[in-house]
């Protein structure tokens, strides 16, 4: 059996991965999100406030206690929840709304992640980690501040991850993957932002117009075919738009 721990999966890209991996055998599979606690396909979804990292760390002792005694043949973190709010100018936008965006998109993973290695150093022969970056973490975009910081921030926690597990030769396999722009709840607040808060929101309303904008059931389908191949973990940072078929 394979273990798969997905968060933030009450919409998006991961609500599209917790509805295919939940439909497969042999899965035990746990979502951690914004749902309350209670059964899904494949395992179960428990509520956490991500923003909060004693939350974090409470609703991963209750994941440990699901785990206790299992055994799998691989174990996987995808650490997909992210806020893209606030948009606007950094001295423009609200301190509050600043420390929970980089709480959900960077404190949060960065502690799943430690709790996660934790909790499967002896549980699981294969152990992999796939952190859901953005070309946002790659270059500066005007009204983006603290989003582009996070992912940046998860672009090298991962590639020190990697390195700590090439070095220690522990096995496990970590990733920061941008997945490109998908057609998500979180567009429709970019789309939403004024032209003061975010200089390109147009060039975003038009991409939503022509179609350009990826299916997340597509994406999750490309995500879970290139882990379950490996060539997903080729490099820590990784562009899913890059990988081909």
């Amino acid at each position: 059996m394979d273990l798969y721990i997905v968060t933030g999966h009450t919409r998006g890209l991961g609500q599209a991965l917790v509805a295919q991996l939940g439909a497969e055998p042999d899965i035990d599979l746990i979502a951690l999100g914004r749902a309350k606690d209670g059964p899904i396909p494949g395992g179960a979804q428990l509520f956490v406030d991500l923003a909060d990292s004693r939350a974090v760390e409470a609703a991963f002792d209750r994941v440990e206690e699901r785990l206790r005694g299992k055994r799998f043949a691989k174990a996987v973190l995808v650490n997909n929840a992210g806020v893209i709010s606030p948009v606007g100018m950094v001295d423009r936008v609200e301190a509050i709304d600043l420390e929970r965006a980089l709480a959900v998109n960077f404190t949060a993973p960065v502690l799943l992640m430690r709790r996660f290695l934790i909790a499967t150093a002896t549980s699981a022969k294969l152990r992999r980690v796939i952190n859901i970056s953005s070309g946002a973490g790659r270059r500066p975009i005007f009204g983006w501040g603290a989003y582009c910081a996070a992912k940046a921030g998860i672009d090298m926690v991962s590639r020190v991850a990697a390195l700590e597990a090439q070095t220690a030769h522990t096995g496990v396999q970590v990733v920061s993957l941008a997945p490109g722009v998908i057609d998500t709840p979180m567009q429709g607040v970019v789309r939403s932002a004024t032209p003061e808060e975010f200089v390109d929101v147009e060039r975003f309303r038009q991409m939503k117009a022509a179609g350009e904008l990826r299916d997340p059931v597509e994406v999750a389908a490309d995500i879970l075919r290139h882990e379950r191949s490996g060539k997903l973990f080729a490099e820590p940072i990784a562009d899913l738009r890059t990988l081909g078929a």
